[in-house]
This record gives structure tokens, sequence and C-alpha cells, in this order.
């Protein structure tokens, strides 16, 4: 299966700016001209240049001291799966899905998919604000899209849109002005939820209700979702399993500590809560070929003890999200091979997240897992 990441900033999009990409193109210019410089000064180094710059640009640059820049995060959380059998699976709908929507039409000219399945994770602004300016959603023919997640995030879709209800409400333009009779597609609703034996599946709801505890079958690839923590806010993760590969998608997680207790709004339940869900992470984390977590905070800016970017310090705790060394100790503990660090704080500036990249780097360097930060348009193969 293929995984590709169109969407890994938190909480908001968020680009370089202008003065970040200018210092970046200044270091660029600089490392060059002290390169071509160095070289003038002698007829080895002359030679050495003449024949650089007979090479393609592609030749020319891989010699050059200087790389393309990286870009971490931009757009909010969207991730696409396509796998061997042709199937689609999008993990939430930020504002990435705009751009992940556009290459699932452009690659339609020669797959003619109809049907794409969505998980929501839950229902919080930042994951649903790209669907109404998704591709996908206006495509002629129209797609099939039958779309799974907690009551909360299937209850947002249906209030902004009335995509499952076809019932308009005094909530359905509060974010956007359109509803589903400008969509195309039609969309089918999935909750996932804990059953209880005899619990009956019926919710009165306009979707269709299915067990946390069973796995959800995509052709042959299997969606096991699994509780997170994010508060009060209901939240699912999920791990996809398709062809012996496995991709763990974990976002909006706090592990929080027995210390927590006392702080506003936070008691014993919901330590042991957060406890809970962090051990069911644990174990669906094990053996992951590849795994996606919100790292969000280092421990010192989630107490309280530092800011991010021009943000003062201040407590983060119960917010809702991971701490960076949480997924250090996860990834060491479980097996996993490959681990990105996403949901990127929109404070956290762009120098900032290339220092935080390099370190992940020689963390991981020698070890048998690599770590590094989650990047818009990142692809993995597995």
């Amino acid at each position: 299966m293929r995984v590709t990441f169109w969407g890994t900033r938190g909480s908001c999009p968020a680009i370089p700016a202008a003065w970040e990409v200018r210092g970046y193109a200044e270091g660029v210019s600089a490392a060059t001209i002290a390169y071509v410089r160095e070289r003038l000064q002698t007829e080895t180094g002359l030679n050495e240049l003449r024949e650089l710059l007979q090479g393609t640009p592609e030749e020319i640059e891989s010699e050059l001291p200087i790389s393309h820049p990286p870009i971490f995060g931009g757009e909010t959380t969207c991730v696409e799966i396509e796998t061997s059998e042709g199937n689609v699976i999008i993990l939430d709908c930020g504002s990435g899905i705009r751009n992940c929507a556009a290459e699932i039409l452009q690659r339609r000219r020669e797959t003619k998919l109809s049907e794409i399945s969505v998980f929501g994770t839950h229902a919080h602004l930042d994951h649903r604000n790209g669907l109404s300016f998704a591709g996908i959603c206006f495509a002629n023919p129209p797609f099939d899209i039958q779309v799974f997640g907690c009551s909360g995030f299937l209850k947002a879709l249906d209030s902004r849109f009335a995509m499952f209800s076809h019932t308009v409400s005094e909530s359905t333009y509060s974010d956007d002005p359109i509803d589903y009779t400008a969509m195309s597609a039609s969309f089918s609703g999935v909750e996932i939820r804990a059953l209880d034996g005899e619990e009956e599946l019926g919710t009165g709801a306009p979707w269709q209700v299915q067990d946390i505890a069973a796995p959800i079958m995509i052709g042959s690839t299997a969606v096991r979702p699994f509780k997170s923590y994010h508060g009060s806010t209901e939240c699912l993760g999920y791990r996809i399993e398709h062809g012996g590969k496995s991709f763990l998608f974990s976002t909006d997680h706090e592990k929080l500590s027995p210390e927590s207790i006392g702080l506003p709004n936070l008691g014993s339940d919901e330590v042991t809560e957060s406890l809970q869900a962090e051990q069911k992470l644990i174990e669906m984390c094990q053996g992951a070929d590849l795994a996606y977590f919100d790292g969000q905070y280092f421990r010192e800016e989630y107490y309280g003890h530092q800011g991010i970017g021009s943000s003062p310090a201040m407590s983060r705790v119960g917010w809702g999200h991971g701490c960076v060394e949480d997924i250090l100790e996860r990834v060491s503990q479980t097996g996993i091979n490959h681990a990105l660090i996403g949901h990127h704080d929109p404070e956290r500036n762009w120098p900032a997240q290339m220092a935080m990249a390099e370190q992940l780097q020689k963390l991981s360097a020698g070890k048998d897992f690599q770590i590094e930060l989650a990047r818009d348009g990142q692809t993995v193969t597995l």
C-alpha cells in the first residue's frame, strides 16, 4: 500500500513566513557563492567547476552544498492510502484533502475509481475543514463515499452539510454556503463505537453502526479502529493492514500523567481514561511498519516551562495533544520500523522545525527504527 501525507499541520493551516523563506534563500545563495569562490582559487578547482557545469541541473544540484527546502506541515490533517487492489482510504478531512482530491481526480482517468472510504478521527474543525473544497465531492461521474467515524464526527458533517440525513437545519451553513445538494457524491455513514453484547445496533441516526472491536474490511484491507484520548472530545485512531504490512495512525492523543490530577478539568477519571487509551495504542503499535503520531509539543512546552515560537509559555496539559518524548518511548517499546511525527504546532516556525528534524535524524542514526517529521506530500510505500 502507498501512504501519502497531504496534511500534517495541527490546529490550523500554516506555511513558512516570508522572512523564513527569504532567510533560507539567502543561506542557499551564500553557500553556492562560497562553493564557487573556493574553486576559483586553483586550476584544479576551475576544472572541477567546468566539469560540473556540463552536467544536468539535477547533477549540479547534487554536488552543491544545498538541498531542497524541507517544508514540515502546511495543511491540516489528511492522509491517503492506496492499496494494491486500487482501493482508496482517506484518513481525516483537514485542509489537506483538497490536494488529495485533486490527485485522486487526476489518477481517475486511468483507475476509473468510483468508491472512496473516509475514516474520521474526531469532530474538531481542523480535521474536517477541507471537505467542502475537495473535488471528489463534486466530481462527474460522482463518487460513492462511505464515511466512518465516531458519532461526533458524523454529527458534525451532517450538521454542516446534511449529507446523511438530507435535513437542512440552522447550523447547516455555519461554516460553508453549501449543503449536500451542491455535491454530486453520494454519502453513507458508519458510526464506530463499542457495542455490549445484546445492545441494539439501531441508533435512530441516519447511519449504520460498527462495533469498534471488529475490523472494517475494505477489500482485503483491514482497518482496526481504537479509542484515543483527546480530552472530552471523542476521538479514534486506526491501524490499517494490507498485504502483510501495517500502518498505525494516531493523532490528537494525549498521555496524561498521575501528576495531572487536580489541574483544571482533570481528575482521576480523566487520567485513567488517558492511560487506558495509551495502553491500547501501545497494543496497536506492536510491529507496525509505519506509524504517524501527534507530537505537537516537547514536554517543556507541554508543562508550560517554555513557549513555542512567539507564543508565551503556558501549560498545555489537558489540551489533548502529544509530546515528542512520548513518541520516542512508544517507538522504542513497540518495534515500529518507521515513525512520523505530525500535527505540527502552527506556532513552531520553519527554522525550529528544521532543527527538530536534524535532532531526530541524529537520534535515528544506527538504530533499528527511523523517526522523522512528517511532511506534506510525503509518500511511503509499504
